[in-house]
């Protein structure tokens, strides 16, 4: 199975590049922001790859409270946060991860106090152009995220990256386990 895994950052992208290494999987550092992955989404398509799967994969910020820090979930909904556009949802979101419990994304650029006014389980900067660009391609997808903070915590020093990124790379082990 030919799967692409998009992160934001390279540092993202290292728990996969450690649990898939070696499979026929790409590994693809997108940018911050929904004009990245657009970017990077449209460039990985006219590649010419066929790619079974695209997997967005990163850390997320949630005010959900059944959702602690360091918690990984599979999302199945995202909607863009700073616009009315509708809510996208994953058609076929990918049984090999139903080990992860089902949440909702919002997609901000801008950090206000809009998010407050309709909360999502996990708040995301590219999750809902990821969701655009699949759905356009009918290419199956699904997006990873692990909580590393609160939303609205702006000192990084409080967030928990490093736990984040251990229990992602843990959810990508079983994943592989899985598939």
């Amino acid at each position: 199975m030919k799967i692409l895994f998009l992160a934001a950052v390279d540092f993202e992208l290292d728990a996969a590049r450690r649990t898939w290494g070696g499979t026929d999987a790409v590994f693809l550092v997108g940018g911050v922001g929904a004009d990245a992955t657009r970017k990077a989404l449209g460039l990985a398509f006219s590649s010419g790859i066929a790619f079974d799967r695209v997997v967005n994969i990163g850390i997320a910020g949630s005010d959900a409270q059944t959702l602690p820090i360091g918690a990984v979930v599979q999302v199945v909904t995202e909607q863009h946060g700073d616009s009315s556009a509708p809510m996208l949802r994953n058609p076929e979101p990918w049984a090999a991860l139903d080990f992860l419990p089902r949440a909702t994304g919002r997609t901000l650029q801008v950090l206000d106090d809009r998010w407050r006014q309709d909360p999502a389980d996990v708040e995301t900067m590219e999750g809902a152009a990821f969701f655009e660009v699949c759905l356009e391609r009918g290419v199956p997808f699904a997006e990873i995220r692990a909580v590393s903070n609160r939303v609205g915590e702006r000192d990084h020093a409080r967030w928990d990256i490093p736990l984040a990124l251990q229990r992602l790379e843990e959810a990508l082990k079983t994943l592989r386990n899985e598939s």
